[in-house]
C-alpha cells in the first residue's frame, strides 16, 4: 500500500524540479536575448558616425579584458568613480554612477567575451585575428633596438584601423552603458538611453597598460 504513495511523491517531487528548472531556464533566455538585443543596438550608436562617413570598420572578436585605470594597479570601486569626462563641461563618474555600478563595470567589463558578427549592422566586419596582433605587440615591444623590430612594426600597421572594445556593461536597468574602446586611443565610453534609443553620453580618455 505505501509503494504506489512512494512513487507519486516522487513523481511530485520530479514534476516540481523540473518545473523549477524550466522556469529559471526561462528566465535565463529572457536575460541573454535582452543583452544580445541591447549590444547589437548598442553597437549602431557606437560606429553610426564612421558608417555614415563610408569609413571601414573591423573589430576584433575578442573582447579586450585588460584595460587598466592608468594611475591604478587594478580596477576599483574608488579608481571608476574618480573618472569624469573630457571635455570642459564635466561629468563626474560619481554624480552618475552607484558603488554597485562601479563594481559591475569592474566585474563585467574586463570579462572575456566573444563577439559575434550578427551583434552589429551592416558595414563592420568581425576579426579573429586578436590573438595574431596581441602576439605581434609583445614581439614588437620585446624586440625594441633590434633589427627585427622594423619588420613587426610593418606587421603591426596592418591592424591599425583595427578596433578593440571591451564587453558592454548594462547598468541601472538598461538605463546606462559602458564599454572601453581602443582604436589609435583608449576610451571609456558611456552611452545613455534616450526615447529607446543608445546615444553618446560622455568619453573618459585612458591608456592601455600591459
Amino acid at each position: 500500500m505505501s509503494h504506489p504513495d512512494l512513487s507519486g511523491r516522487q513523481l511530485v517531487k520530479i514534476i516540481s524540479i523540473v518545473l523549477k528548472l524550466l522556469v529559471f531556464a526561462l528566465v535565463c533566455f529572457s536575460c541573454t536575448s535582452r543583452e544580445e538585443n541591447e549590444i547589437k543596438e548598442l553597437m549602431n550608436a557606437v560606429f553610426e558616425w564612421e558608417l555614415n562617413r563610408g569609413e571601414e570598420v573591423i573589430v576584433f572578436a575578442e573582447a579586450e579584458e585588460n584595460w587598466k585605470i592608468p594611475w591604478l594597479d587594478s580596477c576599483s570601486v574608488e579608481g571608476i568613480l574618480s573618472l569624469q569626462s573630457d571635455f570642459r563641461y564635466k561629468v563626474l563618474f560619481k554624480d552618475v554612477f552607484t558603488e554597485a555600478d562601479a563594481k559591475k563595470i569592474c566585474r563585467e567589463g574586463r570579462q572575456a567575451f566573444r563577439f559575434q558578427q550578427d551583434m552589429f549592422p551592416a558595414g563592420v566586419k568581425v576579426s579573429s585575428e586578436k590573438g595574431r596582433y596581441d602576439s605581434l605587440s609583445n614581439a614588437y615591444y620585446n624586440a625594441l633596438g633590434k633589427p627585427e623590430v622594423v619588420e613587426l612594426d610593418m606587421e603591426l600597421k596592418k591592424y591599425m584601423s583595427y578596433k578593440t572594445i571591451s564587453k558592454p556593461v548594462f547598468l541601472q536597468d538598461y538605463r546606462y552603458a559602458f564599454l572601453y574602446v581602443f582604436s589609435g586611443g583608449t576610451g571609456l565610453l558611456i552611452y545613455k538611453k534616450q526615447n529607446n534609443k543608445w546615444v553618446h553620453y560622455f568619453t573618459s580618455t585612458l591608456m592601455l597598460i600591459e
